[in-house]
């Protein structure tokens, strides 16, 4: 069984299912690992369970963060998933595969109050105004609605509602919510970029672009937001999903239930939502700390 050649065909799979690029890159490069192991260990029957458990000790051995171990064997699963549906294996190796990998919970990257003020108090001086006008309408929707960078750029002109407020967003695994324009400053922001892109281009439904009148892709959005940040009195980098942690952070911490902001960011499981509590925490600690009324006696 060739597994170069399988790993093309399931990544040709995954991009006619309209996969991002930034997935596809990360497919690549887990099923690289596992084929290099499987020639270096001269492996020959690699979907077995002993196969991969083998592999996983390996990138243990080879010091591997766990994080990047767990990546990888998800997605070989899926590779196996889809191998099994196509019928060139009877049997998923994964099924009753016993593989626990614990990774460390994070806690998401959120900006405080004096970042966000930098960020959002600054108005974006980058060459040309329709860039500009681009960076300043990607940031707003970032940090008001939550969603993803790449949910920004599939956005497309009929998926927003300006009378109702309403954008409509596809999310992970094609899942579909509608975020919301409540502040009526953002409503004409939107509008006005409406305009502006119309005249710039009719080629193309996707509502973000850049100032060639093409797609503004998630790492045009990163590129034009990291240069904005450049010229700011911030000593971080800032990524677009921090302004979505941000969002979460912020509607938490002001007693919105933590049910209506799972419903918001697209979060399938509410234990995913959850983690920003902790965060919410940590900040009633640190003002708690601040606040320290024992210091007072």
């Amino acid at each position: 069984m060739d597994l170069n050649a399988l790993s093309n065909d399931f990544i040709e799979s995954c991009r006619s299912r309209n996969l991002s690029g930034h997935t596809l890159r990360a497919y690549r490069q887990d099923l690289n690992d596992f084929r290099t192991w499987a020639a270096r260990e001269n492996e020959k029957d690699v979907f077995t369970k002993d196969a991969i458990t083998a592999w996983i000790t390996d990138m243990y051995n080879r010091e591997q963060a766990s994080t990047s171990i767990k990546r990888r064997v998800a997605c070989l699963k899926v590779l196996c998933r889809w191998l099994e549906d196509e019928e060139r294996i009877d049997e998923s190796p994964f099924h009753r595969l016993r593989a626990t990998i614990r990774t460390p919970r994070r806690l998401p990257r959120n900006l405080t109050q004096d970042e966000l003020k930098a960020l959002y108090g600054t108005p974006p001086r980058t060459r040309g105004d329709f860039r500009s006008a681009t960076l300043s309408l990607a940031l707003e929707l970032l940090f008001t609605t939550g969603i993803r960078v790449g949910e920004l750029c599939k956005i497309q002109i009929h998926d927003i509602d300006l009378s109702t407020g309403t954008i409509s967003i596809k999310g992970k695994g094609n899942r579909e919510r509608r975020v919301f324009l409540v502040d009526e400053t953002i409503k004409q922001q939107v509008e006005t970029y409406a305009k502006s892109r119309n005249k710039l281009s009719h080629n193309t439904d996707i509502f973000l672009l850049t100032f060639r009148g093409t797609p503004a892709t998630p790492d045009y959005i990163r590129r034009i937001i990291h240069k904005h940040v450049e010229g700011l009195p911030l000593n971080r980098r800032i990524t677009p999903h921090m302004l979505r942690h941000s969002a979460a952070t912020q509607l938490l911490e002001s007693g919105l239930d933590i049910r209506h902001v799972q419903k918001l960011l697209g979060h399938a499981s509410i234990s995913t939502t959850e983690i920003y509590t902790h965060v919410s925490d940590t900040s009633l600690h640190e003002a708690i700390r601040n606040a320290n009324p024992r210091r007072k006696i």
